[in-house]
């Protein structure tokens, strides 16, 4: 057996305590450490370009040519994305099974990671209401429809896709100074949805 003692390294001799339980006991500090804050907290639209500025309205035609609306990795940070925020709006009252208020999609949207060992599909095909619904790990209620969205007397829907419900304790990481990104690739006729936008959320980890 070794008598090993754990001190504070700050010359003050604060030793690391055991119980009679033998447990290596500890306090939870009342305040947070004196230490530097290294994140800051992160919001972006997925737009055409991944940047801030780029266009963010994902209700297009992308049938004949996909369009990808995304976030990107940071050039020097780590970006995690913990939580998406969609936004769908439409003209007329809609149907789960619908794409906004109109049919199916055929092909849908393919939202999806690229990481650092390759493609990962968080969803392969969002063709209805209903397919997007499920991106919430949430039972929807009955009046899951509401009015006003984004224009007066428009209908749609508002929900977050919480990402740490998929086994990521922080969510999805993007790794500073690489080409990963979030992807939402627009393969058919999205246009039924008068509005259709995501926003990510999370934090940037810097050193």
């Amino acid at each position: 057996m070794l008598n090993l003692r754990i001190f504070d390294g700050m010359g003050k001799k604060n030793a690391a305590r055991v119980t009679d339980s033998n447990e290596l006991l500890t306090i939870s500090s009342p305040y947070p450490p004196l230490e530097s804050t290294k994140t800051r907290p992160f919001r972006q639209y997925f737009t055409a370009d991944g940047t801030s500025s780029g266009s963010n309205d994902m209700g297009v035609d992308g049938s004949s040519t996909n369009s990808d609306f995304y976030i990107r990795a940071n050039g020097d940070m780590d970006r995690y994305i913990t939580t998406i925020n969609f936004l769908v709006g439409y003209g007329t009252s809609g149907q789960p099974n619908e794409w906004a208020d109109g049919t199916a999609l055929t092909n849908g949207t393919r939202f999806f990671w690229v990481s650092g060992l390759g493609e990962v599909d968080i969803h392969d095909g969002i063709k209805s209401n209903q397919d997007m619904f499920r991106l919430s790990f949430d039972l929807i209620p009955t009046n899951w429809e509401v009015r006003h969205v984004n224009a007066s007397n428009d209908y749609g829907y508002v929900f977050s896709m919480d990402l740490t419900k998929m086994g990521l304790p922080y969510g999805i990481k993007l790794d500073g100074g690489t080409t990963q990104k979030i992807i939402f690739c627009i393969r058919d006729n999205a246009t039924a949805a008068d509005s259709f936008n995501a926003i990510g959320y999370g934090f940037e980890r810097f050193k």
